[in-house]
């Protein structure tokens, strides 16, 4: 009997268990979703908020929307890579952001060589402009029936013609060689390709190969048959046959200054030159077509932007050249205006408003009301309900806002302005190469500093467009005595309060006269 009235408390007893564990999970699995729902929740708001931390690490997808502009080290694609160097580009242009079409024709590519290695004679279906970063060597170019040889170091921009025969060599036994180029695609846009020499003709067939030289099998064997297609873009050079590429290259009657003062026909050195602009702050070297002749035919300005470490450009917009720039040395960020984004930007929340939230009759025949109304005064006018709404959109501006460093590059299109800062925490100044494509017409236009164009305007325009009298404009637009280039935002912050409080007066009106020139100009 005791065994038998044991058995429903056992029963009890185990039902409990049971419900206590259910209990412990369904809170347990609670506490998770409530856990997960608060991580989330910071994760939406963090976006609501720009969500920095978590987009510096998306790419891809997100590059058209978020920093269309700005590409990291990352980005490049390895083309070649051996023991003896190694050659990187970027995606075309069109693949990365619609708001790049204008350039689809160009790709930006680096090409390192290792102390000693040779790049072997070839050509590329493509028209090439490059800055060498780093290093020295020898090019050899055999164009148009004429072979020149050239000593090139750092601070030498080369232009080479699309299919021009050309081999370079590292005479450096300790450092790398480093180009910085962009490539003007001919046949495809954005496809470019290299043709070896010795490739090239190792892929020909035998009996072609038999008639092309009128050499025997076996010799041609020995040079195109075993090695064909092995050597790579890279091989290593002896000490005597660097020596050799040396001697021939100063006994080729090339200079710098070719012929007699004039520029040479391939490179051009810019720091040799006289900078542009030079303070304490940075200096900028620039060739274009007036300095250097083989820039003619490529409508292209190479500028070298050193930054002093602490300082930044004074923001500024081309008219007419888009600017391709590649970080050579150095940190800091760039800060880009463009109006596209706030345009898409707008739309899409426009399109979710609408999808997620129902709105009262009231309000949406307000809205009719407001755009017939609207409609009445575009008529008056003789312009459509379009035209209005892309002249409202011109007002509204995004800032692109982005971190570069050493490989970084990014894109600025004409009318943009654009900031470059140096950072004041690096131990190396920032340097960049810029490419400005359609240069024969630009200009560069400053926003601020010394040369600033605002400061051109006459009195009433001044009051008209700030809202402030032409004399408190005026001490925003000349309190800045430099030009060029300026102390940057850290760099300002530890100046004297009075001079600090001074520059910070007319902060407004400083944010409104670049929201006006960027939409005026």
């Amino acid at each position: 009997m005791a065994s038998r009235a044991s058995i429903p408390l056992l029963f009890l007893l185990a039902a409990g268990l049971l419900f206590a564990a259910a209990v412990g999970t369904s809170r347990e699995e609670g506490r998770r979703g409530e856990q997960w729902e608060h991580q989330h929740g910071k994760q939406e708001q963090g976006r609501g908020r720009g969500g920095e931390r978590q987009r510096e690490g998306e790419q891809g997808q997100e590059q058209d929307s978020r920093r269309p502009y700005v590409f990291g080290p990352r980005s490049f694609r390895r083309l070649v890579r051996s023991d003896q160097g190694s050659v990187k580009a970027l995606r075309p242009f069109e693949e990365e952001s619609r708001l790049l079409r204008g350039i689809k024709n160009y790709r930006v590519e680096i090409v390192k060589a290792n102390p000693r290695s040779f790049i072997v004679p070839g050509y590329a279906d493509a028209d090439g402009i490059s800055y060498v970063a780093q290093g020295e060597g020898v090019l050899t170019v055999i164009d148009k029936g004429e072979k020149r040889s050239y000593t090139v170091h750092q601070g030498d921009v080369i232009v080479s013609p699309a299919g021009s025969i050309r081999h370079l060599t590292n005479t450096d036994g300790q450092r790398k060689l480093i180009l910085a180029k962009i490539q003007h695609t001919i046949s495809v846009p954005g496809q470019f390709q290299y043709f070896l020499g010795e490739s090239v003709l190792s892929s020909l067939s035998k009996r072609v190969q038999r008639a092309a030289f009128k050499t025997s099998e076996e010799r041609l064997d020995k040079l195109f048959g075993k090695q064909g297609g092995k050597k790579g873009f890279f091989v290593r050079a002896s000490e005597e046959q660097v020596q050799e590429l040396r001697r021939q290259a100063s006994e080729g009657g090339q200079s710098h200054l070719w012929p007699f003062g004039g520029d040479s026909r391939s490179t051009y050195n810019l720091l040799e030159q006289k900078p542009t602009i030079a303070n304490r702050h940075g200096r900028l070297y620039e060739a274009d077509a007036r300095s250097f002749h083989a820039l003619a035919d490529q409508d292209v300005r190479v500028a070298f932007a050193n930054i002093t470490a602490g300082s930044m450009t004074a923001p500024y917009y081309n008219t007419q050249s888009v600017k391709i720039a590649v970080v050579l040395e150095g940190e800091g960020e760039v800060e880009i205006v463009c109006p596209h984004l706030s345009q898409d930007s707008e739309r899409h929340q426009q399109g979710q408003s609408e999808r997620g939230k129902g709105r009262g009759r009231e309000e949406e025949d307000d809205e009719r009301e407001q755009q017939h109304q609207q409609h009445g005064r575009q008529q008056g006018r003789g312009s459509g309900s379009e035209s209005e709404s892309e002249e409202q959109q011109q007002e509204k501006y995004e800032t692109i806002r982005a971190r570069v460093s050493r490989g970084s590059a990014f894109v600025v299109p004409p009318g943009h302005p654009v900031v470059e800062i140096s950072s004041s925490r690096g131990s190396s100044n920032l340097q960049v190469v810029c490419f400005e494509i359609n240069a024969e017409n630009n200009e560069r236009v400053w926003l601020a500093g010394k040369n600033n164009v605002l400061g051109k305007l006459d009195s009433p325009a001044k009051e008209l467009a700030f809202g402030e009298p032409a004399r408190e404009v005026d001490e925003v637009l000349e309190a800045q005595k430099d030009k060029g280039f300026l102390a940057g935002p850290d760099e300002q912050q530890g100046q004297g309060e009075e001079e600090w409080r001074h520059r910070g007066r007319g902060e407004e009106a400083m944010e409104s006269f670049l929201r006006m020139a960027t939409g005026a100009f």
